[in-house]
């Protein structure tokens, strides 16, 4: 081999260890990618700076209640309606009267339950698996305790008392139709 020859290969050698050298220096992904967000982050303040929310506000215009129908006669008060307050849950105690996998079950039983009970709520509630019919919003134990024993004389005989968060003051349950059976 000439001289010339070894110097094809040196520059080879040469070329092919710079270019690996290169190669292994590229920035790496997560070098970009923080780069990349370190700038969406500064856009992000640049905007944030100038913005102004008043700009964007939508003007909201409350409506007036309906005029009452003592409204402008001489004599009379008048009087907006007040509408009712949220019902506030507190810690108190239900009582479960059916627990079945069934959600056919679980609703008939609710439904005899409302016929059987008018004025008390019912409420179906699922733990899987289980849909569990509970009644009324009781702060008191004694006041669940009366009902549960009320109930297994009407019938449900696994009635037990479970605490829950309950409404403090519920409205009262809505009017419910009481089928009665037809004869045929």
């Amino acid at each position: 081999m000439d001289r010339a020859d070894q110097a094809i290969i040196l520059v080879g050698c040469i070329g092919i260890v710079t270019g690996t050298a290169f190669i292994g220096c590229s920035p790496s992904r997560e070098a970009t990618e923080e780069t990349s967000a370190k700038a969406a982050t500064d856009q992000l303040r640049e905007f944030e700076k100038g913005f102004r929310p008043s700009d964007y506000s939508i003007e909201i215009t409350h409506a007036q209640p309906p005029p009452s129908d003592t409204a402008g006669r001489a004599g009379t008060a008048d009087t907006a309606a007040v509408p009712p307050a949220a019902p506030e849950t507190v810690q108190g105690f239900r009582v479960q009267i059916i627990s079945t996998s069934s959600i056919d079950e679980a609703n008939a039983t609710k439904a005899d339950a409302e016929s059987l009970f008018p004025g008390e709520w019912f409420y179906v509630e699922y733990d899987p698996p289980a849909y569990k019919i509970r009644a009324g919003n009781f702060l008191k134990k004694l006041d669940a305790e009366r009902f549960r024993m009320v109930a297994q004389e009407r019938g449900y005989r696994g009635a037990w008392i479970v605490p829950a968060k309950v409404f403090k003051n519920p409205p009262p349950p809505p009017a419910r139709e009481i089928q009665l059976p037809q004869n045929q």
